[in-house]
């Protein structure tokens, strides 16, 4: 026995089996390039994916939907099909007619779509069936605002201009109008954030779980962007305002103006005047008070945490 098992290994180490199995692999690969170089007709099964179909319609025939091709061409395409399952596309824009409920595809108005989807060395011989059915429902398109949930702490001396919310603002929602109706709103997964000194730009997922699934959208995480700036704050003294006093009555107020702060960034600190604001006091309310109530009632877009220093006017009534 153990003389059986090195004349075995003997072999193996000797020149004349390398070469053998040498000369083996190479005319095994000669007789394989040789079959896959030639020209085989045959029939494959197809899958078919819709393309381009409108939102408004859903098909739900197309699991069921194959087309069967026979096709002529070499070995090594037959090879790349027997790795891969074979799918072609039908564009629902250009190769389909609408009739009632059904979508119709023809090989006399989708044979050229076909064929550019195959190789220039392989020829169709013939596609069965020549039709196909496509059954649709027809669903339809709401659009609704996306709600952020944040939470933003901006580092001392810091602070933005921009309105928080998202890009984009809007969500676009696929189903049917009686699921539809009832959503008035998508809203933000929560994002929290402390001591900023810098810009935000992150992504921040949408709550989708509780979307009924006939009910579908493409969007499911949409884009925080902030710009944040350096702030200062700024101090104003204002002329006021009285409104409403009826004709024929004069009316004497102190103080004359009253000092109003705001914070804006430092690029936008000295474009702040005086103008921009407008501080009214109303007769009307002071229901025979002694005093009268500003109120602001115009102020530019570029400043935030705008406060009257002064909160009452004290007046008297003339002759």
């Amino acid at each position: 026995m153990q003389n059986f098992k090195t004349k075995v290994l003997g072999l193996f180490k000797s020149k004349k089996i390398n070469i053998f199995l040498l000369f083996f692999v190479l005319a095994f690969s000669i007789l394989v390039l040789t079959k896959l170089s030639k020209v085989y007709t045959a029939t494959l099964a197809f899958n078919v994916k819709p393309q381009n179909i409108s939102d408004t319609h859903v098909i739900v025939n197309t699991n069921q939907s194959k087309l069967d091709i026979t096709i002529q061409t070499t070995g090594f395409n037959w090879l790349k099909y027997a790795l891969k399952a074979p799918r072609l596309d039908i564009n629902f824009k250009t190769d389909v007619s609408k009739k009632d409920s059904t979508f119709i595809w023809s090989v006399s108005k989708g044979y050229s779509n076909i064929n550019k989807q195959f190789g220039k060395d392989e020829t169709i011989i013939s596609i069965n069936p020549d039709t196909l059915l496509f059954r649709f429902d027809v669903n339809a398109i709401k659009y609704v605002p996306i709600i952020l949930s944040t939470k933003i702490q901006y580092a001392k001396g810091y602070n933005t201009l921009d309105s928080i919310r998202s890009k984009p603002d809007s969500i676009k929602l696929i189903g049917p109008s009686s699921l539809l109706k009832s959503i008035k709103n998508i809203k933000s997964h929560k994002i929290e954030l402390a001591d900023v000194k810098s810009d935000i730009n992150k992504s921040v997922t949408l709550k989708l779980d509780s979307l009924n699934k006939e009910v579908s959208t493409n969007l499911k995480q949409v884009n925080l962007s902030v710009k944040v700036s350096k702030f200062s704050e700024g101090v104003l003294d204002l002329p006021i305002q009285i409104i409403n006093i009826p004709e024929g009555l004069k009316v004497n107020y102190f103080p004359k103006q009253v000092a109003l702060s705001y914070t804006t960034s430092l690029e936008n600190f000295n474009t702040i005047k005086g103008e921009d604001f407008k501080i009214i006091c109303d007769y009307n309310e002071a229901l025979g008070n002694s005093t009268l109530k500003p109120k602001l009632v115009k102020q530019p877009n570029n400043v935030k945490n705008v406060r009257l220093l002064q909160q009452k006017i004290e007046y008297i009534i003339t002759e």
